[in-house]
């Protein structure tokens, strides 16, 4: 499978042709393994050691691994900025992995990636953080319908940030709409397993790894990958915990007419205003009944909940639409 369509001459009679790029294992091969232990060092308590990532190409299945349980498609996004309706997609990598049912990464199948060229310059600023450029883009397109059947080789999509990665990628692949979502960063509790901080790179290095390039979509998911295979101090994989963090409930606390006077203070609750003009906020399991009677409080009467499994968890605000839900509100509380 391939990710974009490389263009042809301009004089070969047919325009612009395009064909899919291939692998990125070329890129993986010049990433080098640190071989050293611990027992090759002095090491006290006031150092830490980090090992550069394993490439994807040289994974190894963990000698405590079972068998194979469920594939998952690891992605990343480069864009051309934070708006799914207006920015571009000018990267995608895609990694198939297959894990067990302990959430050890037992295999990863398959790495793609490619590029587009944007409808506008891409400005400095994106420029600087991406490493990619105008000419490094140009002539280059996506081919939609590949990427959708290679994504449908998985049973669920995991990227670091699926809000950010998800909303843009359903814009040019609505399939993945339809597919369950699972997110490494908001669907583990990374400070109850002794992490600091929510920045995938940081992460990384708190598990002992490190790699030397970043931002660039195939090196961020193969470091991906590797943070997902970390063993936390509870004997468990990131990706258990990120596995059971998608598939435990959650609910979308929708303010069904919210009194005007109130809306900053939902909005400081953490709810935001959506397409269709509804605060609306995600609420996990352990914040349920708390959020439930602050609500109350404020208001004086029960949002609206709608349930939200991990299909739907991490949409775009303006692929659903809110509950209508007629209350009459008491003249005092307007």
């Amino acid at each position: 499978m391939k990710l974009q369509e490389d263009a042809v001459p301009e004089d070969s009679g047919r325009g612009k042709s395009f064909r899919m790029s291939s692998s990125v294992k070329d890129q993986e091969h010049q990433m080098h393994t640190l071989n050293s232990t611990a027992a090759d060092q002095a090491v006290d308590s006031d150092t830490r050691i980090l090992r550069r990532i394993t490439p994807l190409s040289e994974w190894q299945t963990p000698a405590d691994a079972g068998p194979p349980f469920m594939t998952i498609a690891v992605l990343d996004l480069e864009t051309t900025g934070f708006d799914p309706q207006y920015d571009e997609i000018i990267e995608i990598a895609v990694a198939i992995i297959v894990i067990d049912e302990q959430g050890h990464v037992i295999a990863v199948e398959d790495l793609k990636s490619g590029m587009q060229q944007p409808c506008r310059p891409i400005e400095p600023h994106i420029a600087a953080i991406t490493g990619i450029t105008d000419q490094m883009t140009g002539g280059k397109r996506f081919v939609p319908q590949q990427i959708a059947d290679h994504l449908a080789q998985a049973d669920a999509c995991l990227a670091f940030n699926a809000a950010f990665d998800r909303r843009h990628l359903e814009q040019l692949v609505p399939t993945v709409g339809k597919m369950p979502w699972i997110c490494a960063m908001a669907d583990v509790d990374w400070l109850a397993l002794g992490f600091d901080g929510l920045a995938q790179g940081y992460l990384l290095m708190q598990s002992g790894r490190f790699n030397s390039t970043a931002h660039r979509a195939a090196d961020d998911v193969a470091s991906l990958v590797n943070l997902l295979a970390h063993t936390c101090e509870d004997g468990r994989t990131v990706m258990a915990h990120a596995m059971a963090g998608a598939k435990a409930p959650s609910w979308r606390f929708e303010a069904s007419d919210l009194p005007y006077r109130l809306r900053k203070d939902v909005y400081r609750r953490g709810y935001r205003r959506s397409y269709r003009g509804v605060y609306h906020r995600l609420v996990r399991e352990q914040e349920h009944d708390a959020e439930i009677a602050w609500y109350r409080e404020l208001v004086g009467r029960d949002p609206t909940i709608v349930p939200v499994d991990w299909t739907h968890r991490y949409r775009a605000d303006w692929t659903w639409e809110p509950v209508e839900r007629k209350v009459e509100v008491a003249s005092w509380r307007r």
